[in-house]
């Protein structure tokens, strides 16, 4: 079988007429025939019940036209894939980003050069204020956030990248790893420490309720240090989970993350920032898609 055939049956199932797909694809109605007579013997089905009325898919002619609508659509990206590779030869990209995002960033540069050598990628990295600023100023052609739903600059266009939830990170060797969930009860007395980021606070603020500033022994936008502190000094944290996926490896072997129960209504995602009304380039899509797949498999 072949692509052109996949076409023709896809044609005579929806337009239900071999005389209809045979005007659509300007071809004789023998020929649409004989292509389908073709697939039917390669499979060894009837693919359609035909009489004066038109024809109509069996049961397995059903079937196969929804694989076929699959690999067609498959090809379809695929082709489309190659035409962005076929345009994405030389160029810049200028990424601004919250702390959390830059070894996720820096991974998908690592592989993004591979396929593009000659793509320059150039990362700035700050809190959400500066990442917003650089983006709204033309400094940065994109920028990653971790924002909630609302309140959001309306000068740029908020693309959700994947969204987030909080959870505890604790060492291997603390007693909490075995908890399902955690609630304010059950983290007295642990040493706290906690990334520089509003909603990293607003979920302390839930759970550690009025005690939070006498439970804090560090809040930093040095997400080594921080896990550094987990790690080796047996303290506990807030991270969502894009920070947990950008751990390394062997610090990620070292940890547990467990559901926060207080979180369970508050909405966190991910975004990708642009200029609104700015076109957005071949580059700078085929980066985030690439981010995206990264993400994904971590």
């Amino acid at each position: 079988m072949n692509i052109i055939q996949l076409q023709y049956l896809i044609d005579v199932g929806e337009l239900g007429s071999f005389t209809d797909a045979a005007k659509k694809n300007g071809m004789t109605v023998p020929a649409i025939s004989i292509s389908i007579s073709q697939l039917e013997t390669e499979l060894e089905v009837s693919l359609f019940s035909r009489s004066r009325k038109g024809v109509v898919p069996t049961t397995e002619g059903k079937r196969v036209i929804q694989h076929a609508v699959a690999i067609l659509k498959t090809v379809d990206k695929m082709k489309y894939d190659i035409s962005l590779s076929k345009n994405i030869k030389h160029g810049n990209i200028i990424i601004a980003t919250i702390p959390g995002m830059v070894q996720q960033v820096i991974n998908t540069t690592l592989e993004f050069r591979k396929m593009y050598p000659y793509i320059n990628v150039q990362m700035v990295e700050g809190d959400t204020a500066v990442v917003l600023d650089h983006v709204k100023n033309g400094h940065a052609d994109m920028g990653f956030v971790s924002f909630g739903t609302n309140n959001h600059d309306e000068t740029l266009n908020w693309e959700p990248v994947m969204r987030d939830e909080a959870v505890l990170v604790v060492p291997k060797s603390s007693a909490l790893q075995f908890n399902n969930s955690i609630s304010s009860d059950d983290i007295k007395n642990e040493t706290i420490v906690l990334y520089n980021d509003p909603y990293a606070k607003i979920i302390a603020e839930k759970l550690f309720l009025d005690d939070l500033t006498n439970r804090i022994a560090l809040i930093t936008n040095n997400l080594d240090a921080l896990l550094q502190m987990v790690v080796h000094g047996n303290a506990i944290t807030i991270a969502t989970n894009y920070i947990v996926h950008s751990m390394p490896s062997h610090i990620r072997n070292k940890v547990v993350t467990i559901s926060i129960n207080e979180n369970t209504t508050l909405f966190n995602y991910l975004w990708r920032l642009t200029r609104k009304n700015a076109e957005v380039s071949n580059i700078i899509e085929q980066f985030t898609s690439n981010l995206l797949s990264d993400l994904k498999r971590n």
